[in-house]
């Protein structure tokens, strides 16, 4: 193989590599979470960036907690769906980093 082939080849698979990381990043953005809510208060849904979308609680649930506890296990929920959230996002670019060239 000559010195052409070779490079073009070698633009082939990094072409081929920058796509599939690009559309690793694209689908974790757009991957929705849904995260519990502990003492089954309901739910968090976040999206793939950790942007926080809904919060939805049970009622019947949310009457027995006090104020104060209940924001703390919405907030707690909250944060952990975002970095979930943002891990898997991460961790599938990652994914797609490897092999080849890198």
């Amino acid at each position: 193989m000559n010195t052409h082939d070779r490079l073009y080849h070698l633009a082939k698979e990094i072409d081929t590599r920058v796509a599939a990381i690009e559309h690793a990043a694209s689908s974790g953005r757009a991957a929705i979470l849904t995260w519990s809510i502990p003492a089954g208060l309901g739910t968090v849904t976040v999206d793939g960036m950790g942007s926080l979308r809904s919060v939805d609680l049970n009622p019947d649930a949310v009457e027995t907690q006090t104020e104060a506890s209940l924001a703390r296990h919405i907030l707690r929920a909250i944060n952990e769906a975002e970095r979930a959230a943002r891990a898997r996002s991460d961790a599938m670019v990652k994914e797609a980093e490897k092999g080849g060239l890198w």
